[in-house]
């Protein structure tokens, strides 16, 4: 055995019991608990001893009260029987398993090694309290030990398989198992039954013997590692290659799934309307599947509306896609016209622009630009709102502002090809008018004075931005941050488009 490699699967649990031992004596409420059925037995055993002492004092008078001392006597067994059975309950069973709680097999053995005090404390007292003696019959009976067999068959079955359950540790206190089409969470294994609560929060219990029967599930151990995968179809028009990468990417931003290992996408089988695709992402929490799953759907649905990738439906004829176009393009001019600083722009080259714009929608929390990150595109906001947030030097992040529709941010990534500055998070569900960069050149070059505009405005909104971030300190330096910030900007833009 390679001893580097050697896990002993418990040994956070031994941890566990010697931590246990110690809050049980820093514990008032758990040490009165735990030494009650100890102080019990000493109060038994102190009435026992009462009338063995006064049977002992009444003999030594020569006092002769027969039926007195029958009585007294059958009073010493059944106190000094009871106090036992208390006592080597608390000494076997309640005070060992009380450190067990996590372990199913605990309640289990507990509940056998209590039975079968109770059932020897039994035997004892028919035998000394009514001279009934079972022993005889219970060991050579056959008939008795056949009939009991017989009836008693399907509680054995639940029985042994409980003991089994525990010592191959099929299913524990925790696990989230499906058995005999019940899924669930395992909230105790007993010598009878398993009981799972399911989602919906009901209790359901399980005969054991239902675990051998047929195939049990466990979710969660050896390993809470769990796939979700979801299927999806795509046109025939969208290259498989892309719908692939777009799957994988937007797995890489929600929350609850692992990075390691990785999302991965691939084509199930070319159906009758759509190429079907199917998605797998890890979670390392079986009950967030149907979360996970929920928002892997959700997103699917922003991510290919964004990249332009058709989730297709039989019948379906498109006769109107170029109209569609056109009557976006009108969409975005008239909102790009209410934007200050392309005022100065003309008709001719704000349709430009507007046809290298496009609408993209995005899902309530998801990232819609990251601080760092490259590009060469700006929002312009139509519908929804958005947190900005900034990360300082010290990685503590701190919202900036939250802006809303007719707003807009990202202007220096498009302008000027800088990394954005801040992250931009979907507050609700936010479609946003997304302008590239290659609609600005012919406009720089027809429009010389839209640079210096454009690098004023931004100027402006760069300060403010710092402003926030507790950068600006005075009037006289903020005027002078100003001009050569507007300065920065416009070698910025005329370097990043080659103009002027």
């Amino acid at each position: 055995m390679n001893l580097i490699s050697f896990h002993y699967p418990y040994h956070h649990d031994i941890i566990a019991i010697f931590l246990k031992g110690i809050d049980f004596y820093r514990n008032k409420q758990m040490r009165a608990k735990l030494l009650k059925p100890l102080f019990t037995s000493l109060i038994l055993y102190s009435i026992a001893g009462i009338f063995k002492a006064v049977i002992i004092i009444a003999k030594a008078n020569d006092l002769n009260f027969p039926q007195l001392f029958r009585i007294g006597e059958k009073s010493l067994t059944l106190f000094f029987t009871l106090g036992t059975v208390i006592l080597l309950r608390w000494l076997i069973a309640d005070a060992p398993f009380s450190m067990l709680r996590r372990y199913t097999i605990a309640p289990l053995l507990k509940s056998i090694i209590t039975f079968l005090i109770y059932f020897g404390a039994a035997l004892v007292l028919l035998n000394r309290l009514f001279g009934i003696n079972l022993t005889p019959l219970l060991t050579t009976s056959a008939v008795l030990t056949g009939i009991l067999a017989l009836s008693l068959q399907e509680i054995l079955k639940n029985f042994f398989t409980g003991l089994w359950i525990n010592t191959e540790r099929v299913v524990a206190k925790g696990d989230w198992v499906r058995i005999a089409n019940v899924e669930g969470e395992v909230l105790e294994v007993t010598w009878n039954t398993t009981r799972v609560m399911t989602r919906k929060n009901d209790l359901i219990y399980i005969p054991n013997r239902l675990l051998i029967e047929g195939p049990t599930e466990n979710y969660t151990y050896p390993s809470s590692l769990h796939a979700v995968e979801v299927d999806i179809g795509a046109s025939y028009f969208d290259p498989p290659n892309k719908v692939k990468n777009v799957l994988i990417e937007l797995a890489k931003d929600l929350p609850h799934v692992m990075t390691e290992p990785k999302a991965e996408a691939w084509i199930t089988n070319y159906g009758d309307f759509s190429i079907n695709y199917r998605i797998r992402a890890w979670v390392n929490d079986f009950r967030l599947v149907p979360y996970v799953k929920t928002e892997i759907n959700s997103r699917i649905w922003y991510a290919f509306r964004r990249n332009n990738v058709e989730i297709p439906f039989p019948m379906r004829v498109n006769y109107a896609r170029q109209e569609k176009k056109h009557f976006e393009t009108e969409i975005i001019m008239n909102s790009l016209k209410d934007i200050e600083f392309l005022s100065p722009i003309n008709y001719d080259e704000l349709r430009n622009i507007a046809a290298y714009s496009s609408f993209e929608t995005f899902g309530t929390g998801e990232t819609i630009v990251k601080q760092g990150d490259t590009g060469d595109t700006f929002y312009l906001i139509h519908s929804g709102i958005v947190d900005v947030l900034y990360k300082d030097s010290a990685g503590n992040e701190k919202p900036l502002a939250t802006l809303k529709q007719g707003e807009f941010f990202g202007e220096m990534s498009l302008l000027a090809g800088e990394p954005r500055k801040a992250t931009v998070i979907a507050h609700d569900d936010t479609s946003c008018i997304v302008v590239s960069s290659k609609g600005f050149k012919s406009a720089f070059i027809k429009n010389p004075n839209l640079a210096e505009s454009l690098s004023e405005l931004l100027a402006k909104r760069s300060d403010e931005l710092e402003k926030i971030k507790n950068l600006a300190v005075s009037e006289r330096e903020k005027l002078e941050t100003e001009i050569s910030l507007k300065k920065n900007i416009l070698n910025k833009i005329k370097n990043f488009f080659k103009v002027g």
